[in-house]
């Protein structure tokens, strides 16, 4: 009789001991069905789409023919005051018109937890873009009127205004802020790429943008760039850069407390020429200059210009576009 090979377990089990490890396999696989189960009942709660988790309310604006639908979120309304006024402008799968798609995006709720968690009175504006448009062009002041909806109407404090989006919807936040600048209080575009905006009118909005190493599809270096260009004219900008970080990843990550906790602190700095700045943490209006850089001597004209802001406590100088009213 030849040996058994190595790898071949000859031993005798008794029938006992057979019945015991049938039993154990069994409870072995119920344990995994169970634990599949469990898997499945929380990645279904996890994909659960926003507008389940979240008490909302449905809306539309129509604008120069285009019908743009958007949801409305809104956090702690027992608390008194006027409400700070938030819109997120969603990436390109999201488009559409079943005022559905767009709230599946985790920003969404990573912006409507911090309002109810730090019990601010907020709207939640998430809009959702044709399928044949993106947040650019006829877009734009279809966005814009809508803000207006509510910050006219006294429902939200025109001065605190927020703007979020990622991927399209963060190169739509950075036009925004291009075309429409003193109008938000601050923004955070993420995963997203701003090379076609202008900067000296960005430059009037505090801005907190948040990159990944490994976005093939939006460049750190563009949008470090244009930064650059931010800062050169004074412009309030952070610019964060998370190692590893996909495009995927940077839109569904970047949204922490401590960078929600910046854009929120934020109030728009309204100013004249020869008026005050009167914003929270930033002391008087010190100096006038052209939007090229060059220092305005003696009383400036009517017209747009950039102002350096001194803060009451001292410390680094702030740099704010100053309108004319």
């Amino acid at each position: 009789m030849q040996p058994a090979p190595p790898y071949c377990h000859t031993k005798k089990r008794t029938v006992n001991q057979t019945r015991n490890m049938e039993k154990a396999l069994s409870l072995n696989n119920f344990t995994k069905v169970m634990a599949w189960l469990l898997a499945g009942i929380t990645l279904c709660f996890t994909n659960a789409r926003a507008e389940d988790r979240l008490p909302t309310e449905e809306g539309s604006i129509t604008y120069g023919g285009i019908t743009l639908p958007y949801r409305i979120i809104k956090t702690s309304p027992e608390t008194a005051g006027t409400a700070v006024l938030a819109m997120y402008l969603h990436g390109g799968t999201s488009k559409g018109s079943d005022n559905i798609a767009q709230m599946k995006e985790p920003g969404i709720d990573s912006i409507a937890n911090y309002l109810t968690s730090h019990n601010i009175k907020g709207i939640l504006l998430v809009p959702q873009c044709p399928a044949d448009k993106s947040w650019s062009g006829p877009t734009l002041p279809m966005l814009k009127a809508l803000i207006a909806q509510y910050t006219d109407s006294g429902e939200a404090d025109p001065d605190k205004v927020y703007l979020f989006g990622g991927s399209m919807g963060g190169t739509g936040t950075w036009t925004m802020l291009s075309n429409y600048p003193n109008t938000f209080a601050a923004a955070m575009p993420v995963a997203a790429n701003p090379s076609r905006c202008n900067a000296e009118s960005t430059a009037s909005t505090p801005v907190f943008t948040v990159m990944g190493t490994d976005d093939k599809i939006m460049s750190v270096e563009t949008a470090a760039t244009f930064v650059s260009r931010l800062i050169a004219l004074g412009g309030e900008v952070e610019m964060e850069t998370e190692e590893r970080w996909t495009h995927e990843d940077t839109c569904i990550k970047s949204y922490t407390n401590t960078r929600l906790d910046w854009v929120f602190s934020h109030t728009r700095i309204k100013t004249a020429v020869g008026e005050t700045v009167a914003s929270e943490g930033h002391g008087g209006l010190k100096q006038y200059f052209y939007i090229d850089g060059k220092p305005v001597i003696g009383s400036p004209t009517p017209g747009i210009y950039i102002g350096m802001c001194t803060p009451p406590n001292g410390g680094k100088k702030v740099w704010r576009k100053v309108w004319r009213l």
